[in-house]
C-alpha cells in the first residue's frame, strides 16, 4: 500500500468500520518465503508512522480495553517500520505455529526459507511437536533477527509478557484522558 493510500484512507477506514461495528486490523510489509516476496519495502515512512500514530491516538479514544491494545500493537508496528527490535519476544514454534494449505507445521510463516517440523498427512501431531526437527527449528526461531511484528504471534507474547503492555495502555489512555497524545516515542535500547 502505498503511503499516500495509506495517508488518506486510514483514518476514514478506521471511521468507517467503527460506524458499522466493524473491529479494525492493521499489518505493515514483511518479507518471507510464504508471502512470496524478499524485496518488499516501505516507502514514505514518516507518512506512513504519521497515520498509525493518528490510529493510535483513536483508538485509545475508545472505551474498550481491546482497542487500547490494538494501539499498543500499532506502536509495535511503528518500531518495526523504525526497524528495531521486538518490544516483546517471539515465541512461535513453543505455544503457536502455522499450518500451512499443504499441511505443513511452521513454527513462523515469516522465515526467509520454510522451515517446516513436519507435515500432518505424513506424521502424527505429537511425533511432529516432539521431534528433533521441530527442536531445530524453535531454535532457529530464537535467533531470527526479522523482528517481524504480526499479530499471530504478538497476541500470544501480550498475553504471555503483559506487564510492559499494560503499562504503556495505562499511561497513554491516562494522557489521553487528560487530552493530551500517546506519547509514542521510540527507545532503541
Amino acid at each position: 500500500m502505498c503511503g499516500s493510500f495509506l495517508q488518506s484512507r486510514l483514518i476514514k477506514l478506521y471511521e468507517k468500520g467503527e460506524e458499522l461495528g466493524y473491529e479494525h486490523a492493521t499489518a505493515t510489509l514483511h518479507n518471507s518465503h510464504y508471502f512470496c516476496k524478499t524485496d518488499n519495502k516501505l516507502e514514505k515512512k514518516d507518512e506512513i508512522i504519521a497515520e498509525f500514530e493518528k490510529l493510535i491516538n483513536l483508538l485509545l479514544k475508545s472505551k474498550k480495553p481491546k482497542a487500547w491494545f490494538r494501539a499498543y500493537y500499532n506502536f509495535g508496528l511503528i518500531n518495526f517500520i523504525h526497524g528495531n527490535k521486538r518490544f516483546l519476544p517471539c515465541e512461535m514454534g513453543d505455544n503457536r505455529f502455522f499450518l500451512d494449505p499443504h499441511g505443513d507445521i511452521l513454527a513462523c510463516n515469516g522465515m526467509d526459507e520454510k522451515q517446516p517440523m513436519g507435515n500432518l498427512r505424513e506424521q502424527s501431531w505429537e511425533d511432529i511437536w516432539h521431534s528433533e526437527k521441530a527442536k531445530q527449528v524453535r531454535a532457529m526461531v530464537k535467533v531470527c533477527k526479522k523482528n517481524c511484528w504480526m499479530i499471530g504471534s504478538v497476541a500470544p507474547a501480550i498475553h504471555a509478557h503483559p506487564m510492559r503492555p499494560v503499562m504503556w495502555v495505562l499511561k497513554n489512555k491516562l494522557r489521553v484522558l487528560m487530552g493530551k497524545k500517546a506519547d509514542l516515542r521510540i527507545s532503541t535500547k
